[in-house]
């Protein structure tokens, strides 16, 4: 018979083959897979083992913690999936989530969200969802959003967006807007995405790239993605350089 320490530690080693997330609190342990845990008492187990034997425990709640997390799994709505682009780091600190993520520019990455209305949800590789089916309706979900590009200013061919959405910075690269960067700055043209709210494009011209430097430096939006401008030419993104 193990003593309880042994009990603990001898599951828990078996739980790591199981779980990606498994730790040892005072009184319980918690089994993680990213984004939903459950706590599984250590008392409780180790009472139930005495009577019936380790196998039969360790086995009845391993099923037990996947019947608890998967409950909380991801449901994803398909119709409200969208495209952001984000900087390469974002999401990238200490306790790394994984986000289901493209790289779309230099320093520019593409995330997937779940629109539920007040917060976004984002994509994790973990999620058990189809990842092709996610990324073709996020851009799909996209094109069927509108955004306007006006003038910063009657004297220069610079264009923002009218109206400020979470989406800003996607609109890039989708088709409507595609359309008219290419109507009102022609094919070869500048653009900055100082944050996730602003998109800044311009006609290609050298002296803009000093003008749109300054305005990513004074763009108040805390989510920031990228301090650098790009060039599209040629069919190819690359960062501009005067």
């Amino acid at each position: 018979m193990l003593r309880i320490e042994e009990f603990t530690e001898k599951i828990t080693r078996d739980f790591k083959m199981e779980f990606p997330e498994v730790e040892v609190k005072e009184k319980y342990i918690r089994l993680g897979t990213g984004v939903t845990h459950a706590e599984l008492p250590i008392a409780s187990m180790y009472k139930e083992y005495q009577v019936t034997g380790y196998d039969n425990i360790r086995d009845l709640y391993i099923k037990v913690a996947y019947e608890v997390l998967n409950q909380y799994k991801f449901k994803v709505d398909y119709n409200n999936v969208f495209p952001l682009l984000k900087s390469r780091d974002f999401g990238k600190g200490e306790k790394d989530l994984r986000f289901c993520r493209e790289q779309a520019f230099t320093d520019i990455d593409t995330l997937y969200v779940s629109d539920e209305g007040e917060v976004f949800r984002f994509v994790l590789e973990s999620d058990d969802v189809d990842f092709d089916k996610i990324k073709k309706r996020a851009w799909e979900n996209l094109n069927k959003l509108s955004n306007i590009l006006v003038r910063l200013d009657d004297t220069l061919n610079i264009f923002c967006l009218r109206y400020s959405t979470d989406y800003n910075a996607s609109f890039l690269l989708s088709d409507s807007l595609q359309k008219q960067i290419k109507r009102k700055v022609g094919q070869d043209y500048l653009f900055a995405i100082p944050s996730s709210t602003a998109l800044v494009v311009a006609k290609y011209q050298p002296e803009y790239i000093k003008i749109m430097e300054s305005l990513i430096m004074v763009d108040k939006d805390p989510n920031k993605v990228s301090d650098k401008v790009y060039q599209y030419k040629d069919g190819k993104f690359d960062i501009a350089f005067v």
